[in-house]
């Protein structure tokens, strides 16, 4: 019983009562006290104030005439509960002062009725008294002397009369001295507040009393069964559960209803721990099969071709995760990269994932921009979606021809691109996939240079923590991939994976981490696969125009194109029907054109004329060869596996 929780109630609120008890009292008695002070000053000073109106009509240098007045003052002692009340003319000079007039209350002590009578008396004069007289003002003075502790107030009287001649003087002769026994208001206090102390003190018995009982009956009883109901539940599992049931809806009453409620799910855990074992494996099965799904999914971590090379990786979780990347070589010779992150994990999103990655890959194929693509690869997931999950999805198409990358973005991290500077590749504030329909999504085109890369990542890289729970941090993947600008493809991801490993020093993987690395070739890549028809140079020539070279260059491109194009066409194929393929390579410094056909073998650098011995009337050809060869800065021919490749190489900003 000495730990219930009825008895830490009362010695925890008992002391509180009992000092607030007692700070009430001190309180009350420091303010009654001082109120009976101020009382007994404020009485005393009426009294001395209604003393000073009856003695201004009585003669004080009569004796006989101002001694009537001392029956008057008796009484007044009566009334104000005065020890004496006297009126007496003081002798500044001499020091000494003759009482007129006196009377005594019950409090005046028999030795001082002997030594106050009317007539000189050669006491000394107060400070007080002296102040009074001379300045004509009320003046309070304290006293412990023989006669008692008392407290006087001396009253100037500002006005006597004069017997001789029967009238009022204005003139202050005499002073009013009012006193009262100090002792006597003390113990009047004292007795009464010992009775208001008492009525306290007993109250407050009485409302710890009751306060305990209603504790015991309200607290400590309703506490005390939940408690033994909670302890039989724990250690007796083998009886039946009985509930707990209170009246009312107090804290005790929700607290028995809480408490039913929790036994029986705990009754019903415990049955179901059985099934939940059971389940738990087939559980992992089904992880298993979505891991299965997700690695499916995903593309070969290299891919190269035409000097264009990715490098991707996705480091799953321990539970599977959402993450995806792919990239595709389309029909027109672009390239679509992607990137995404899935809400959840599990096999819904492992399914998820796999309807978004067979949305994106057949609209890539349609021809659609990377914008139309979001917008209808978002209804398409937002009209199906009874998880209300969400794909964060960043998707781009690279041209190998103009090096232009073509990119819009669904609410995922910003990619970077890696070129002479760290490029962020903003600017898209658009809203996730699979959530709302009818979502419009921006594009954004940005120039790529040679060997630029294009860095695409996951949140899993920046949220990466180590034992600390300090995040990896968009600042410290900047400052790696800032040291990595000319670094390769595989090197830039290696590093960056590496760097999230060593910051997360053991702490285990929360998310899937996943990168994509594109980089761009060292030169552009045009290829063009034509009928050998003349009319097919049409094509050739905007190809050519479309280079970021000078218009005198482009000239000279187009000239030895079309030179060596209509050679083909007229002269590689018997019957006029092949092909003929021409691909056009450039960077900051050449142009490289090489042609390809499958005709007879001929070799267009023999033989060619000599311009000082040609015979402009009678020769018939090699104008146009000799031409394109001037032109050009280097030139080469093979037949190699029955085709017959040309090689031409022209400097950009040469001169014919």
């Amino acid at each position: 019983m000495k730990h219930s929780i009825f008895w830490k109630i009362v010695l925890i609120l008992l002391p509180v009562v009992l000092l607030s008890d007692i700070a009430v009292l001190v309180t009350s008695y420091m303010l009654m006290y001082e109120n009976y002070i101020k009382g007994a000053e404020n009485d005393v000073k009426h009294a001395a104030d209604t003393a000073s109106d009856v003695f201004s009509v009585y003669d004080p240098y009569n004796l006989k005439d101002s001694s009537n007045c001392d029956d008057i003052f008796t009484k007044m002692c009566e009334n104000f509960s005065l020890a004496y009340l006297y009126a007496e003319v003081p002798d500044i000079e001499n020091d000494r002062s003759m009482y007129v007039s006196i009377g005594y209350g019950k409090a005046a002590a028999e030795s001082a009725k002997k030594s106050h009578y009317d007539g000189y008396v050669y006491h000394g004069l107060s400070e007080e008294l002296v102040q009074a007289f001379k300045n004509k003002e009320t003046v309070f003075r304290y006293a412990d002397n023989e006669y008692g502790n008392v407290i006087i107030c001396y009253m100037p009287v500002t006005r006597y009369y004069d017997s001789k001649t029967a009238k009022i003087v204005d003139k202050t002769i005499s002073v009013v001295g009012a006193e009262m026994n100090i002792d006597s208001v003390i113990n009047t206090f004292q007795t009464k507040f010992s009775i208001t102390a008492i009525i306290v003190s007993t109250s407050t018995i009485l409302i710890i009393i009751l306060t305990a009982i209603i504790i015991k009956r309200f607290v400590s009883k309703p506490a005390r069964l939940i408690s033994k109901r909670m302890t039989a539940f724990v250690s007796d599992r083998e009886s039946d559960f009985s509930p707990i049931t209170f009246k009312g809806k107090d804290e005790f009453a929700e607290m028995a209803k809480s408490f039913n409620i929790m036994a029986e799910e705990i009754d019903r855990y415990i049955d179901d721990i059985s099934v939940l074992n059971r389940q738990k494996s087939m559980q992992e099965a089904e992880m298993n099969i979505a891991r299965t799904i997700q690695l499916g999914l995903l593309e070969p971590e290299r891919f190269s071709r035409d000097s264009v090379n990715i490098s991707a990786q996705m480091n799953a979780a321990k539970d599977v995760g959402g993450d995806f990347y792919n990239y595709q070589l389309l029909k027109d010779g672009r390239i679509c990269v992607v990137i995404a992150d899935v809400s959840g994990k599990g096999i819904s999103s492992a399914l998820l994932m796999s309807r978004a990655l067979t949305l994106l890959r057949n609209y890539a194929e349609a021809g659609l921009t990377p914008g139309e693509i979001l917008s209808r690869y978002n209804n398409g997931l937002a009209k199906h979606n009874s998880n209300t999950m969400f794909i964060t999805t960043f998707i781009g198409f690279f041209n190998p021809e103009t090096f232009e990358f073509v990119y819009s973005n669904a609410g995922h991290n910003y990619p970077y691109l890696l070129s002479d500077e760290l490029i962020e590749l903003g600017g898209t504030e658009n809203m996730a996939a699979g959530i709302f329909t009818d979502e419009s999504y921006d594009e954004i085109t940005v120039q790529l240079k040679p060997h630029d890369k294009l860095f695409l990542y996951t949140d899993g890289v920046t949220e990466a923590s180590n034992v600390k729970n300090e995040l990896f941090g968009e600042d410290r993947l900047k400052e790696i991939l800032k040291n990595n600008l000319k670094e390769s493809d595989v090197t830039v991801m290696n590093t960056v994976l590496r760097e999230v490993k060593r910051f997360a020093n053991g702490a285990p993987q929360s998310d899937d981490i996943t990168v994509l690395v594109l980089m761009a070739p060292g030169k552009r890549r045009v290829h063009l696969t034509l009928p050998a028809k003349k009319e097919s140079i049409t094509e050739v020539n905007s190809k050519l125009d479309a280079l970021p070279v000078d218009d005198d260059t482009k000239f000279q491109l187009r000239l030895i194109a079309e030179e060596i194009f209509v050679n083909i066409c007229s002269y590689a194929y018997e019957d006029g029907e092949g092909e003929a393929v021409l691909d056009i390579l450039s960077d900051e410094k050449t142009v490289t054109m090489i042609f390809t056909d499958s005709g007879r073998e001929f070799d267009p650098t023999k033989d060619v004329i000599d311009i000082e011995e040609y015979d402009r009337e009678n020769s018939i050809g090699g104008l146009g060869r000799f031409l394109s060869f001037n032109i050009a800065d280097e030139y080469s021919y093979e037949y190699k596996d029955g085709k017959n490749i040309l090689t031409i190489v022209k400097n950009i900003g040469n001169e014919v």
